[in-house]
């Protein structure tokens, strides 16, 4: 599977990666919000290998929820692709600033929507034993049980004190093309990269 395909692929879990747009030079500012979510480092040999602003046309995008599609704006956002050396893509990361106004019902349609990815996929079970805050962040997480489909977990961040929030999809590859082997092995990877992750992009005391 190549790197381009993995960015579109099977069932529900790929379909919110579909409606967030991306353009590779036309970004809205030249901000340093950014930079912790595009610069973090990692023992293990996984790094970022490409990055891409949100289209400056793209001021929204729509969740599924329970209670219906819910629309949910953008200030600005970037894509941040990371990889291990040799290896197709690890992790599909989407970082978004949300707006002042209407914060907390944005924030809330964001949570409704892992909700009912959750209750709506059936081969997907929340990771219950990640903690509810790592690094000041409120974090929600799950998984597919088998290696299979293009997407094998999404897990999501929200930064109240600064309106960040970041999506993570963690991708499948043809084995030759990934770093794990096993369930097992992804979870010990996944459970690195919020580790790491949270601490970079997390609130600093």
């Amino acid at each position: 599977m190549s790197k381009r395909a993995i960015l579109f692929g099977c069932g529900l879990m790929m379909a919110s990666i579909g409606s967030w747009l991306v353009a590779q030079s036309s970004a809205r500012s030249d901000t340093s919000a950014f930079d912790r979510y595009t610069g973090c480092k990692f023992s293990d040999g996984l790094s970022v290998v490409e990055t891409s602003p949100l289209a400056p046309s793209i001021h929204e995008r729509t969740v599924q929820t329970s209670k219906g599609p819910k629309q949910v704006g953008m200030v600005e956002g970037r894509r941040v692709m990371f990889a291990y050396p040799g290896k197709d893509f690890y992790a599909n990361v989407k970082v978004e600033i949300l707006p002042v106004k209407g914060y907390a019902e944005t924030r809330q349609a964001l949570v409704d929507n892992f909700d009912y990815m959750l209750a709506t996929s059936k081969d997907s079970t929340r990771n219950y034993e990640l903690k509810p805050k790592l690094n000041g962040l409120d974090v929600r997480g799950l998984d597919e049980d088998k290696l299979e489909g293009g997407v094998l977990g999404i897990y999501l961040l929200l930064n109240d004190a600064s309106r960040m929030v970041t999506t993570i999809y963690f991708l499948n590859q043809e084995p030759k093309d990934r770093s794990f082997q096993t369930i097992e092995e992804y979870r010990a990877a996944r459970d690195r990269f919020v580790s790491t992750y949270t601490a970079c992009v997390g609130i600093k005391h």
